[in-house]
């Protein structure tokens, strides 16, 4: 019996489309991007981004910067220091400050090393306590950036800092801190890739199939948050 050379070429064409489809709906894995996160997720990473600014400015206001001013403002010129501070884990549950070295500076020559000794007097002993979120980490590493000299509405700045929200931050100039203080940490962004961040960890690492981020980091600067337009 012959069969129709139509009906054929239609079967054959019918069983393609069957498969095509069914292949398109069966779920995708490997190393492929995530989706981008919903708006939800990005409110919620820049609020604990700027509580995390507001914990570790509570620490600099309060312990740093009142033996640091007298000293700050023999610092020349004008321009901004980026420091990177690293603290290790304490016995009585706090980060103790271990060292500092200048990450970036703007000032006249000479004077970045005269205000890392001025930092390094004002911050030499001093701790802030370990949050429960970094109970497994063994070090915490922190770019902050520091105008020279402080801005002259320092205090009106600080109290617009602690008081900021996820809304937006203090300051216009963007970056971590609302006045361009540079990301410096990474965070994991599904299994093969890692991002800069303000906050999140000091090291990331790739393999083939995973992502791996360690040790606490946090950039900013001493009088302003992360704004809304921060990217994340």
């Amino acid at each position: 019996m012959r069969r129709n050379p139509i009906i054929v070429i239609m079967i054959v064409a019918f069983t393609l489309a069957v498969l095509v489809y069914a292949r398109s709906q069966t779920p995708r894995s490997g190393g492929e991007a995530p989706p981008p996160k919903s708006q939800a997720a990005k409110q919620v990473a820049l609020q604990k981004t700027i509580t995390t600014q507001q914990r570790l400015n509570r620490y600099f206001h309060g312990d740093v910067v009142p033996k640091l001013k007298n000293c700050w403002g023999r610092v020349q010129g004008r321009g901004t220091i980026a420091l990177k501070y690293s603290y290790v884990k304490g016995g009585s549950g706090k980060w103790m400050f271990d060292k500092l070295e200048v990450n970036q500076s703007t000032l006249p020559r000479g004077q970045d090393e005269f205000a890392l000794r001025c930092m390094q007097d004002a911050v030499r002993g001093t701790s802030f306590p370990v949050d429960q979120t970094e109970a497994n980490q063994n070090t915490f590493v922190l770019s902050w950036s520091w105008p020279v000299p402080f801005p002259a509405n320092a205090n009106e700045l600080t109290s617009a800092m602690f008081a900021a929200r996820s809304a937006g931050g203090a300051g216009t100039g963007g970056g971590c801190d609302g006045h361009g203080a540079q990301a410096k940490c990474f965070t994991c962004q599904g299994a093969t890739s890692c991002i800069k961040v303000c906050v999140g960890y000091a090291t990331c690492t790739l393999g083939a199939t995973y992502c791996r981020s360690e040790n606490s980091c946090a950039s900013g600067g001493p009088f302003g948050v992360a704004g809304s337009g921060f990217i994340y």
